[in-house]
């Protein structure tokens, strides 16, 4: 069942009305908002955020700090995130379908069983990341670093590997 945005606005109106103070290092309500309504918020504090299985295709969040939110199952295809943070960020089953994480941080990210097809990983750090039993088929890693990452099930065979740091710490050969 998908979450509706007008579901998600009717909650922060509600909060607000209520008074509850939005707790230390916690996303900003404007930011959600803004998100929500538009599909645009570069540079935005959506840490520790709540967005399950909600749609945010082609949605552009560069910049973006998202750290420890939960967006699983949540349709992020075609989204930027170039050189947002999304440390700790659960996004299993998500679908990532040529999303852009260009220099992204997803170190400690949850991607199991995420649909990431075509998606540009470039340069991104998957430190510790559970990619285990995801879909990287024509996903581009070249210059990714994945150190500890489990990726259990993954068939890294159809992936650009381009001087990426693999799981065991070796790189992968340059390719030109």
């Amino acid at each position: 069942m998908k979450t509706s945005i007008s579901t998600i606005l009717s909650s922060l109106a509600l909060l607000s009305v209520l008074g509850f103070a939005t707790p230390a290092g916690a996303f900003n309500p404007q930011h959600l908002r803004q998100l929500l309504q538009t599909k645009e918020c570069r540079g935005c504090d959506l840490s520790g955020v709540s967005l399950k299985q909600i749609d945010l295709s082609n949605a552009d969040l560069r910049n973006s700090y998202l750290a420890g939110s939960d967006l699983e199952g949540a349709n992020l295809s075609g989204a930027k995130l170039v050189r947002a943070d999304l440390s700790n960020v659960n996004l299993s089953g998500a679908y990532l379908v040529a999303a852009d994480f260009k220099q992204a941080f997803l170190t400690g990210a949850n991607l199991r069983s995420a649909d990431m097809r075509q998606t540009r990983l470039s340069f991104a750090s998957l430190n510790s990341a559970d990619l285990s039993f995801a879909n990287l088929t024509g996903a581009d890693l070249a210059g990714a670093s994945m150190r500890e990452a489990n990726v259990t099930g993954v068939d890294l065979s159809k992936v650009v590997l381009n001087q990426t740091t693999l799981p065991d710490g070796r790189t992968s050969p340059r390719r030109n």
